[in-house]
């Protein structure tokens, strides 16, 4: 492939941009209960399907989220298009659209996700569906990348992925069902460990764990490498389980002991089951996504809530009909956070400037990187759904490292530079012909 020498494009890491803004998102997690899925406990006349839209709606109104991962929707392929029509595109609303149904042959439960149409585009999704010995895990772990819909940007080929994974994890205390749970996050970190990207990455969902002790949640915190690690917005390890000092973080359950014929957990509020973890890139606002400081929240939760229902006391957080919601809703309370994305468009700088990572393209099909403040320790080619297209490992023991693009096409591409003393850096290229 040939490529004119006369076009040199310099594109800058510390992203000076002819103009900036910035966009907030606001994630949602819920367990659902058994929605739209018939148990022996859970039937038309405890945890009717209709009325349960008409409390979606009511709390979806009020936390006004743009991302909604859930677990427990019934398997039929039906449902979230009825959680589409009945509860999130109502008064109005018409922004919501969902991801594909996907499940287990052999559960009946299912995880999904909707989204806001008006910010951001599905671009694709897939299913983490083995354990490390090739067997079924309980319920799939569902994969979903999205990008930020910036026309502007878009138009030059730019953009920002969120990848965002929903997971429900065996519920129960026996050593089996610690176990079961402890196979299924395995399994998410090995697939991070094969896939993560240049990427911005969220885990949602009901763990169903007391402690951050336990192997399952360890899995995601404390194993393998600290760039595929999750982490707590809130930074809260402990022993969540009856633990009065964490009333804050509890999320079930939304009832003491009106069970509704066993299809409601009963004993109040003293459980922590429900997450929503992110990736170190997030917090440290890597590829343009960053954690909102305290804005990690359960909704309805006053921390007034201990051992008691969601309603009684009279609830602050919520208004009545909020709470009321919630409780007739689930014995999960959801969980929300914020994003902060930012918008810019960057500018072509000369190659020059100490301080600044500076890239441009060599007429014998080759980029070069110079870092003038760090060795360079490695260079990565992606392209914009985050797969490596070309990767140089090989410490370049200078600031300076070239990278081979003869079999790369043109295009816009993510360069990730690895540095000695400046840690990762990211920015974006067109390779030209």
């Amino acid at each position: 492939m040939k490529r004119t020498t006369a076009f040199v494009l310099y594109l800058i890491a510390a992203a000076t941009a002819t103009a900036q803004s910035s966009d907030t998102l606001k994630i949602m997690h819920y367990n659902l209960l058994n929605y739209r899925n018939s148990t022996a406990q859970c039937t038309e006349s405890t945890n009717n399907g209709d009325k349960k839209d008409g409390y979606l709606s009511i709390i979806a109104a009020h936390i006004k989220p743009d991302v909604i991962t859930v677990n427990e929707m019934g398997a039929n392929w039906l449902n979230p298009n009825k959680i589409l029509t009945k509860a999130l595109n109502v008064d109005g609303v018409t922004h919501f659209d969902q991801a594909e149904f996907t499940n287990n042959s052999f559960s009946s439960l299912t995880n999904m996700l909707f989204f806001n149409t008006e910010k951001l585009v599905l671009k694709n999704q897939e299913t983490i569906a083995k354990d490390k010995n090739n067997q079924d895990l309980v319920r799939v772990v569902d994969v979903y990348n999205l990008y930020y819909k910036n026309d502007e940007a878009l138009q030059k080929g730019d953009t920002i992925f969120i990848t965002f994974l929903a997971v429900h994890l065996k519920a129960g205390s026996t050593t089996d069902d610690q176990n079961e749970r402890a196979l299924c996050t395995e399994a998410i970190m090995n697939y991070l460990s094969d896939h993560k990207a240049a990427h911005s990455y969220l885990l949602s969902g009901d763990f169903n764990v007391q402690s951050n002790s336990e192997t399952a949640y360890k899995n995601l915190t404390a194993t393998g490498s600290e760039d595929i690690r999750y982490y707590d917005p809130v930074d809260a390890p402990a022993t969540w389980n009856n633990n009065s000092n964490y009333t804050n973080l509890h999320t079930q359950s939304t009832h003491v002991s009106d069970t509704r014929g066993g299809c409601f957990s009963s004993g109040g509020m003293d459980d922590r089951f429900d997450f929503i973890l992110v990736g170190k890139e997030v917090l440290n606002n890597t590829y343009d996504v960053k954690y909102l400081d305290g804005s990690y929240h359960a909704v309805g939760q006053d921390s007034r809530r201990f051992n008691s229902d969601v309603v009684t006391p009279s609830n602050n957080d919520v208004p009545a009909d909020v709470a009321d919601a919630l409780y007739n809703m689930s014995d999960h309370l959801p969980v929300t956070l914020k994003l902060v994305v930012k918008k810019s468009n960057s500018s072509v700088q000369p190659f020059s400037g100490v301080g600044r990572l500076m890239i441009r393209q060599l007429p014998d099909q080759q980029l070069e990187i110079r870092f003038p403040e760090s060795v360079v320790e490695g260079v990565r080619l992606l392209d914009l759904s985050g797969r490596t297209v070309m990767e140089d490992n090989q410490k370049s023991k200078t600031n300076t490292q070239n990278l081979e693009i003869r079999s790369v096409n043109p295009g816009v591409y993510i360069v990730e530079v690895r540095t000695q003393n400046r840690g990762t850096l990211i920015t974006k290229i067109i390779i030209t012909q």
